[in-house]
Parts: C-alpha cells; sequence; structure tokens
C-alpha cells in the first residue's frame, strides 16, 4: 500500500493505494509540503535530508474513518488528509511560518514503470497535469488537478533536479513541479485539492467541479466522517469486549475501502485500454477471487444499493462493452491475476437474492458468455483450462493448478446452472450442472482427494513431502482447502467418501495434521490448525463444513478458535493478506455467529458466536438481533438456538430470515450438545429444491493425450523414449523434426532412441473422437561430465523450488510457469556453484537455463560466469556471458551457453542477480 507500521519516514501523501492485497501499485499523484529552501529530490529513506522527506513519531499520527493526520518532525508541518470519492483534499498547517513550499510529484509510484507525466502551472493557484505509467494497472494514464487555497509566490518544473520551466513540460519521467509561499505566518494553513481522473484532464476538471469547487476541508472532512458513520452503523455492536469492537469496526472498514470508483461524474471510465461511458457507476480494484466468498454476501444483507452498484458494474462489462468480466481488475485493467471467473458468483448472489435494480436476466447472460468464451491467462499460473474442460470433462495437469482451476469453475458454472433453473432455460440448466459435477472426475478414490490428472487420463504422481508439487497443482499448494471446496455439492462429496461418519473422520485427520513439508511454502498458506490455513481464501469454509455431516460441534470450536487465534487489534491483527476485506469478512460473519460457505444458496451456516449482542441495521428500518447468552471464552458450543421465539434445530439460517428481521439467540456452553443439529432434516442441503441431483460428470471429447512415464529429458550416450496411451486401443503417430502430426505420421509401434538433441512431437488418434492434444518434449543431450562431479550449492533456494536446490540438477526443464514445481528462485541473492572433479576436467561450455516472467517480477539474471580454482583457492574467470534485460513484458526461457574451454580440477559459477 506504501505505509507501514514500521516506517519512521514520509516522502509524502498521495492519492490512491490498495488495501491488504497481493500484488502492489498505484501511489499516484504525491504531494509533500516543506519548509525552508526547495528541494524537489526525494532523497532516501536512510538520510532524509538529501532531499524533501521527514521523519514523523507515530505518538504525533492520528487516523480514523476519514481523515488522517500527522507531524512532519524535520519541517514542523501539520498535515491533515480526508477524501471525496473522486478528490483528495489536503490541510497543511506550517508552524515555522517563513518561507515554505509544496512539492507535486507525478513521478511517485508503487512498484510501477513511470513511462512520461505532465505538469501545467495554469494560475498561481492551480496545477494540473498526468501521470503514464505501466504496473498492475496495465498501460494507464492518471490525470490530475490542483487548486490551492492561497496565491504562492513562486513555482516551477523541475526534469532530472534542473528547473527548466515555470509554466508547462511534457513527456520525460522525472518531472515534478514545485509551488513557494514566501512568507507565511506562523501557523498559517495552506489548503489544496486534487481531483483525479482514469479519462483525461476534462473528466478531472469535472470530478472538481462537482466535488470540490465549493468545499473547504472542513466541510470535505464532515461530509467523509457522515458517510463512514453511516457504513460502520451498519452493524451495531451493543455488548461485546473493547478489543471485539476494535477488530471488527476496522473490519467493517476495510470492507468499504474495495471495490473504489473509476467513472468519472459525467459516466465516463477508462476500461480494458479504451474511454467508454456507462449509464452505471463503475468500480475497480475487483479481487473478488477472495472477496466473492463473504465480502459480497455481507454486502447482499446491510448494503443492497452498494451490492446492485458494483453487481451491475460487473454486469455491464458484457452488457454495454461485451467484454467478459474481469478476474482481477485494478484501475480499469484486467490484469488475471487469479483462477477462473469469480465475478459471476458476486453477481449470481446478488440476482438470486432478488437485490432491486440488478437483473437476473443480464447476470445470466453475462455469467453464460464468460464461461463459454472464457480465455484470460493469468500471468501466474497459466491458462484457464475451460477449453480443455469441454473437451476432457475435466481440467488437465498440464494447465498449471489445475484442481483450484477446476474446483473454482464448477462451482461458478453451478451459480449459472441456478440463474438458468430460475429462468427455466432447460438446456443451459443441463449444460452447466453437468460442468458444475466436473470436479467429480478429478476425484481420487484411492487416496481420498481431487487430484490432478493428465491429458493422458493417468492420475499425476504428487510427493507429499515437499511443496513443489502441491504448487504446480493447487493455487498456494492447498490441496486440503481444494478438496473441500465443493460448496455447492457436499452431499455428493460426503457420499464419495462414505457417508458423514467416513466425512468426519478425513476432516478430523486434516485438522490433526502436523506433518512438515520441505520446500518453499507460498506465503499465503498461514495460520494453520493441522493443515487448515486461515491465511488462504479457499480455505475458509472448511471450519464450517461438520455442519453437512452431522458433527456441528466440531464447528464451532474451530470457528472459535480462528477468531480467537487469527485476529487481533494490533497493525499485526490479520493472519496475512486482507485481501480487499475478505479476511475481515469471516470475521464479521464468523463473530456474529453464521457464515456463507455457498454464496448462491441464501444459507448461512452456524459457527460459535463471539459477539455478546450485535444488530445488522437492514436498510428498510428493520433490525436482526444476534444474541449470545452464556457466551465466554470456555462457552464455544452452541446448545441451544431461538429464532424469534422459536427453537430451531438445524445448523442455518436462510437469507430471507435475516432480511424479515427479528432476533437470533444462541445459548452457549462449555460442553458440546450433541444431539442439536444432526439430524438429516438439520444439514443444510435437507429438504432444500436446490439439492444437488445425480446429473453424470460431462464426458470427454477427446482422445487421451500420449505420455512418457519418464520424465526427464537431458540424457549423456542415448535416450529411450517410450510412449503410451491411456486409450488402449490409440494409435500414437510422432514426429522427430518438430512438425505437428497427423494421421499420415510415423506409427509409434517400439521405443524410439535418441542421440542427439531432438524434438519429439506425438499425438493419438481413436476412431470417433478428436485426435489428442500433442505430447511434446525436447531431450538435450550433454557430455555426462556432471556425472563424475560432486556439486555443492552454495547458495540456497529462497522461494520455489526444493530447498536443497536438487530440481537444479535433476535433468528437468521447466516450462514459462514459474509455479510448475520445476523452478528454483533466488530472490535476489546470486546462484553459486561449486563443481569439484577428482581429476582435472577440460570444459568446453556449461549452458544455464533461466526463466524470465517480468509480470511476476522476475528477471533474467545480470551475467552468468564461470571461473576456475586453483590449489590456493585462487579464482580465474574463464567465462562470462552479459545478460540484456527485456523490454517490456516478456516471458520466456532462456538457455545461456557460457564458452569455457578450460581444464581444472575445480570449478565455479555464478549466475549473478540483476541488482548485483
Amino acid at each position: 500500500s506504501g505505509y507501514h507500521k514500521s516506517d519512521s519516514v514520509l516522502k509524502g501523501f498521495a492519492h490512491t493505494h490498495v488495501s491488504g492485497t497481493g500484488l502492489a501499485g498505484l501511489g499516484d499523484i504525491l504531494m509533500m509540503p516543506t519548509s525552508g529552501e526547495v528541494k524537489t529530490n526525494p532523497g532516501t529513506e536512510s538520510n532524509p535530508e538529501s532531499g524533501f522527506r521527514s521523519r514523523f513519531s507515530h505518538d504525533k499520527e492520528k487516523a480514523s474513518a476519514g481523515y488522517y493526520y500527522v507531524n512532519l518532525t524535520d519541517y514542523e508541518i501539520d498535515v491533515e488528509l480526508t477524501s471525496s470519492p473522486r478528490v483528495g483534499f489536503h490541510r497543511y498547517t506550517f508552524n515555522k511560518g517563513g518561507k515554505s513550499n509544496v512539492v507535486i510529484d507525478p513521478t511517485h509510484n508503487i512498484m510501477e514503470k513511470v513511462f512520461a507525466t505532465k505538469l501545467e502551472i495554469i494560475s498561481d493557484t492551480e496545477i494540473r497535469g498526468y501521470k503514464k505509467c505501466h504496473g498492475e494497472g496495465g498501460d494507464r494514464k492518471i490525470f490530475f488537478k490542483a487548486q490551492f487555497s492561497k496565491p504562492f509566490d513562486k513555482s516551477g518544473i523541475v526534469s532530472d533536479g534542473k528547473k527548466v520551466s515555470e509554466k508547462n513540460i511534457e513527456n520525460g519521467n522525472e518531472n515534478r513541479a514545485f509551488v513557494t509561499f514566501n512568507n507565511l505566518r506562523k501557523g498559517e494553513t495552506v489548503e489544496v485539492k486534487v481531483a483525479l481522473s482514469f479519462k483525461g484532464l476534462d473528466g478531472a476538471n469535472k470530478n472538481f467541479i462537482a466535488e470540490a469547487s465549493i468545499k473547504n476541508f472542513d466541510k470535505a472532512l464532515s461530509e467523509s466522517k457522515k458517510i463512514w458513520r453511516d457504513v460502520i452503523s451498519k452493524i451495531d455492536v451493543e455488548k461485546a469486549s473493547l478489543k471485539q469492537k476494535r477488530i471488527l469496526y476496522s473490519g467493517l472498514y476495510h470492507m468499504y475501502i474495495a471495490p473504489n470508483t473509476i467513472s468519472d461524474v459525467d459516466g465516463k471510465y477508462w476500461v480494458d485500454g479504451r474511454v467508454e461511458q456507462s449509464k452505471h457507476k463503475q468500480f475497480s480494484t475487483y479481487s473478488t477471487w477472495d472477496t466473492f466468498r463473504a465480502t459480497h454476501p455481507m454486502f447482499t444483507i446491510i448494503d443492497k444499493e452498494r451490492t446492485s452498484q458494483i453487481a451491475n458494474s460487473l454486469i455491464s462489462r458484457y452488457t454495454e462493452q461485451k467484454l467478459t468480466m474481469p478476474i482481477w481488475e485494478l484501475c480499469g485493467n484486467d490484469n488475471a491475476c487469479m483462477i477462473a471467473y469469480s465475478p459471476v458468483s458476486v453477481i449470481a448472489d446478488a440476482a438470486l437474492k432478488g437485490i432491486k435494480g440488478v437483473s437476473l436476466n443480464d447476470a445470466f447472460e453475462a455469467s453464460k458468455y464468460t464461461a463459454l468464451n472464457f480465455t484470460k491467462v493469468s500471468p501466474n499460473s497459466g491458462g484457464p483450462g475451460t477449453k480443455e474442460l469441454d473437451e476432457f470433462g475435466f481440467i488437465p495437469s498440464e494447465i498449471i493448478q489445475s484442481v483450484s482451476k477446476n474446483m473454482e469453475t464448477s462451482y461458478m458454472d453451478w451459480c449459472i446452472y441456478m440463474m438458468a433453473k430460475k429462468l427455466k432455460r432447460n438446456d443451459d440448466t443441463t449444460f452447466f450442472m453437468k460442468r458444475a459435477h466436473s470436479i467429480f472426475n478429478l476425484y481420487n478414490e484411492e487416496n481420498g482427494w481431487f487430484w490432478p490428472r493428465s491429458m493422458g487420463g493417468k492420475p499425476v504422481e504428487i510427493d507429499f513431502s515437499g511443496w513443489k508439487d502441491l504448487q504446480r497443482n493447487y493455487i498456494s499448494g492447498n490441496i486440503w482447502g481444494y478438496s473441500t471446496f465443493v460448496p455447492h455439492a457436499m452431499q455428493k462429496l460426503i457420499k464419495i467418501k462414505g457417508g458423514n461418519a467416513e466425512f468426519n473422520k478425513w476432516l478430523d485427520k486434516i485438522f490433526a495434521d502436523t506433518t512438515q513439508i520441505g520446500g518453499h511454502a507460498h506465503v499465503d498458506i498461514s495460520g494453520f490448525i493441522g493443515k487448515y490455513g486461515h491465511g488462504d481464501e479457499p480455505s475458509h469454509q472448511m471450519p464450517y463444513l461438520y455442519n453437512y455431516s452431522g458433527q456441528p460441534w466440531k464447528s464451532q470450536k474451530l470457528v472459535r478458535q480462528s477468531l480467537s487465534s487469527f485476529y487481533d487489534d494490533t497493525p499485526e491483527g490479520i493472519e496475512n493478506n486482507e485481501d480487499c476485506g475478505q479476511m475481515s469478512a469471516w470475521y464479521i460473519f464468523s463473530s456474529l455467529g453464521f457464515y456463507p460457505v455457498c454464496p448462491g444458496d441464501q444459507k448461512y451456516i452456524f459457527g460459535s458466536p463471539l459477539l455478546e449482542k450485535a444488530s445488522l441495521v437492514l436498510e428498510d428500518g428493520k433490525r436482526f438481533t444476534v444474541v449470545s447468552k452464556n457466551n465466554s471464552e470456555d462457552n464455544v458450543y452452541i446448545n441451544k438456538v431461538v429464532l424469534n421465539g422459536k427453537k430451531i434445530t438445524r445448523n442455518y439460517i436462510t437469507h430471507s430470515e435475516i432480511m424479515s428481521g427479528g432476533e437470533l439467540v444462541f445459548y452457549m456452553s462449555d460442553k458440546p450438545n450433541r444431539s442439536r443439529g444432526v439430524n438429516s432434516f438439520d444439514l443444510p442441503d435437507y429438504g432444500n429444491s436446490n439439492k444437488p441431483v445425480e446429473f453424470e460428470e460431462p464426458q470427454r471429447k477427446k482422445a487421451y493425450t500420449p505420455y512418457e512415464l519418464n520424465s526427464t529429458n537431458v540424457f549423456n550416450n542415448k535416450r529411450v523414449v517410450t510412449l503410451k496411451s491411456y486409450d488402449y486401443n490409440a494409435k500414437i503417430r510422432y514426429t522427430l523434426n518438430g512438425k505437428e502430426p497427423d494421421n499420415k505420421s510415423k506409427l509409434y509401434t517400439k521405443p524410439i532412441i535418441l542421440r542427439s538433441d531432438v524434438m519429439l512431437k506425438s499425438k493419438a488418434f481413436l476412431g470417433g473422437m478428436k485426435s489428442s492434444e500433442e505430447f511434446s518434449r525436447e531431450y538435450y543431450k550433454t557430455s555426462g561430465i556432471l556425472e563424475k562431479a560432486k556439486i555443492t550449492l552454495v547458495t540456497k533456494p529462497k522461494r520455489y523450488g526444493m530447498g536443497d536446490g536438487s530440481q537444479i540438477f535433476d535433468k528437468k526443464t521447466g516450462s514459462v510457469d514459474f509455479n510448475d514445481g520445476s523452478w528454483s528462485g533466488f530472490d535476489g541473492e546470486n546462484l553459486e556453484v561449486i563443481l569439484d572433479f577428482p581429476t582435472e576436467q577440460k570444459i568446453n561450455s556449461i549452458v544455464v537455463g533461466a526463466l524470465t516472467s517480468t509480470f511476476s517480477w522476475i528477471f533474467p539474471p545480470k551475467s552468468v560466469e564461470v571461473y576456475t580454482i586453483d590449489a590456493t583457492n585462487k579464482e580465474t574467470l574463464a567465462g562470462k556471458l552479459n545478460v540484456d534485460m527485456p523490454l517490456g513484458e516478456t516471458k520466456e526461457i532462456n538457455r545461456f551457453k557460457i564458452n569455457v574451454s578450460k581444464k581444472s580440477k575445480r570449478f565455479k559459477l555464478v549466475v549473478r542477480h540483476t541488482g548485483k
């Protein structure tokens, strides 16, 4: 976001930020007030005096919803900030007086590349301009108009530290402006209003006129506080500890930070690289892969107007622009950094709940179009897999993180099925229900997991001793969370597990599993109870699942344990990334006592309420009050539930029951009530007309792809390639010249012997089906000299790969996906390898394979160097290859060949990091 509690130096105050996401960006149009001689270089954090930065103390800092204050220690300036939807309001109090300045820096950014800026001083009170940049928001511009409350005496524009103009400058990426007030009184204030637009200078001006032209700071602050007060008042916590209130209300604040308004007041906005006009208010910062789970369901209860606005913004991507809905959109750019098409859940949940203003037909059509035209590719996790899903009946393992993608896609297709069913679209109902059940084609009966399966039809081998195989097949490597993520078909999952008792035993093992796994876990896998990782959203439903299988008291204990263990009222108070409010939404729902395991089915599953009394304040004036009697740290179990004076034994309440208002009372105990919520009619799926029926899973249309059991593709003298097919009667045809095989290519009848570098391609042909996908593999012949060496990895992998670096020499090459389980990452460190031979050896050349994926901040080495080491440990450079940085976004594998032609018993290989 650009700020951290550990900071002690401030560079300035920018206007756009992201909240707790796994990506970084923005930080647009920074402003910094200073005293004394003007400095236009920011200086450094370690030496703030070298520029316009200032130290600050958290003792002189305040933050509340809609307001921020800090004292700049080095300048004795008090800074206050507030905002309207499209305008930032600043108030600076210059306690020294005298000569004072404000620096305007459009070049500032948070992990972006700035290509050009424009600055124009249009009067002694106004400046405007733009920043053109590239980052998670794509290629974008941000335009601004800034107006000062007091005329400045002097101004100027500098480029590369030199003053170049007093009026305007365009282009260049190191341009800053400054304004100076020569003789301010001590304690005098200057206010600045900064209007933004993602579309153009005219948009910034219109936004300024609409939201700032007749407002001063105090008026803007008053309005901002009222907006936030109305938001915070949507949940009335009447009885709870101070800590619980702090966490909940901070969480409610977090939920409303995103998505953000991106349309101008005239309805124009920037999307997909062009300016569009919409009749709907437009939002972005759509982290829906996270927020569909709880954030948006909470909006459907406490803020139907916002729900309608967000849903129509998403739907209009199709109805107005004929675009598929975004995966992860920032500033109108879909950077596609997650999987599946999660906005479908958001709009389906809203439409199926009858939120006013959301057209069920439009929601369905936008969802269907997205599902059937989904070709977006995540830069972090390969293709979407929907084409392969229709051909094979499942998403095959050749698609990175295939199981996670199939799980998410199946649930989203169920959401489309639910809308089609309500609209009586019979053909669509059948098609999407089959796709919703496609995930069961990946269920492995032998081990009980949803398991990757290749285009060849075979289950993939996974080594559970390390993270690398898990990360290749599951987002974050989370096999545990994803093997429970069939919220739309829980009874089918329980059935294939062998019934309630066996399902409960299976869950018990997951929550009790404390085995260690080698290698590097993804940073999102955190907050463990056994293998339940609360820090990763796909697991958020797990504690509630015992409600579906007749042991709700286990869910009650786990939910309370998670509430108590993974949240605090400190800066470190959330277990992992906030992810635009999802972590907080889980807390809010769970502290009330229920959670939307399956958005779209209109049920909220019971957990263990944390708050003694709280009310959801509904927009029609009704209140839904939740009371927990006899609640305490020990009394985590539900003994009895009373809804509007009537005892209920079921493990859930419905959306309509909440929206009708009333009172839900939980009677808590320190002992589990093993007779409550255990009968079939108490379970969430009992008696539900939406109960999953026994549809057949989709059938494949394409022959299984040939495969080879031996996955190594580096060999010494010769390599024997044995191809197989899961289709016994299929004919395998192949080429060795890189051409695509057809039904006239050479027929495979016996193993192929390779003696040189070869690109092998093969396909299977089976009557009545499409020919298979292509099995292709490049084979490399080496001298075999490495087998003679003792290999010492001086630098250990830091991020990806096994900790011992064994993947570097395993005779396998990686794909263009960094998380395919084949790569090792060193995260800013040089890779150093020592090769020790028993006798002197001559090495002619060494080839190093490296991945470049600039979107994911993976860069090629600066250079690759080889040294000989003599008996005195003297190192002599034997060969070096310098590597150029790529231009623009690049995703490719490079094999760097370093010519050596030297003899030695000892060699050293150095792959030098870009920054060193």
